[in-house]
């Protein structure tokens, strides 16, 4: 089985000069851009930080997420783990943030799922930090 990658001997025969480019498939460079500019994956991180604003508003009982605000989502390691980062307006809610939290991560990975329209809902992984004085938005 031959090989499909030219060897650098045949390059020199069809130029004059052998630049970096020469020998690259521009649809494989072009690929490889599209996966690193993640466009997709930012949609998805967005689409998720409204649906988790909207379902956190919809927790009665605990009063810790009444002013807590989804500040961002971030990829993990891939596309199936997300980073959620919660901020909490004080320390006392910090605590009963995280144990709400723990209690209700599959409800909200459930609400998530009907919100986007993937065949797999991503995991979530809550990171909940108290908000600093200056960032009331």
């Amino acid at each position: 089985m031959s090989s499909r990658k030219r060897k650098p001997a045949d390059l020199r025969a069809l130029c004059g000069e052998v630049g970096p480019d020469d020998g690259v498939n521009p649809r494989e460079w072009n690929r490889d851009a599209r996966r690193r500019d993640g466009r997709k994956l930012r949609q998805l991180c967005s689409q998720i930080a409204r649906a988790l604003q909207l379902a956190l508003g919809g927790i009665p009982e605990a009063e810790a997420f009444a002013r807590a605000v989804v500040r961002e989502v971030r990829p993990a390691a891939c596309a199936g783990r997300l980073v959620v980062w919660i901020e909490v307006p004080d320390v006392v809610a910090l605590a009963e943030a995280r144990a709400a939290l723990a209690l209700r991560a599959g409800r909200l990975r459930t609400e998530i799922a009907e919100a986007i329209h993937r065949r797999r809902a991503p995991e979530l992984v809550f990171d909940v930090v108290v908000r600093r004085a200056g960032d009331d938005d």
